[in-house]
């Protein structure tokens, strides 16, 4: 999936990089006409060069993939109608900043 995060340097330093964990949630194999509630997936965590001046905000785009959930979701059918189709999400957590010295 793809996730856009803003981030505002309220700081008089500039940011170099930043680490950013994401929770992914899918929700699990079901029938039609069932509801699961989403269940937690793996956390990620990925690192981007990030560039923000001091007192700025930036917005980053990040591709969070979780391959292992691939067999809990339901598959998709031949006619690719399925509305019921499992989904992959993902929350932002963790953040880590790098300054600039």
């Amino acid at each position: 999936m793809n996730v856009m995060t803003v981030y505002e340097n309220r700081s008089d330093t500039a940011v170099i990089s930043i680490t950013q964990k994401f929770q992914t949630s899918y929700t699990p194999k079901h029938a039609d006409g069932e509801y699961p509630d989403d269940v937690d997936g793996p956390v990620k965590m990925l690192t981007q060069d990030a560039g923000i001046a001091p007192y700025g905000t930036r917005t980053l785009y990040w591709q969070v993939c979780a391959p292992e959930l691939a067999s809990k979701q339901n598959p998709v059918p031949p006619d690719g109608t399925d509305s019921f189709m499992s989904e992959i999400g993902a929350q932002p957590r963790a953040t880590a900043w790098d300054w600039a010295q």
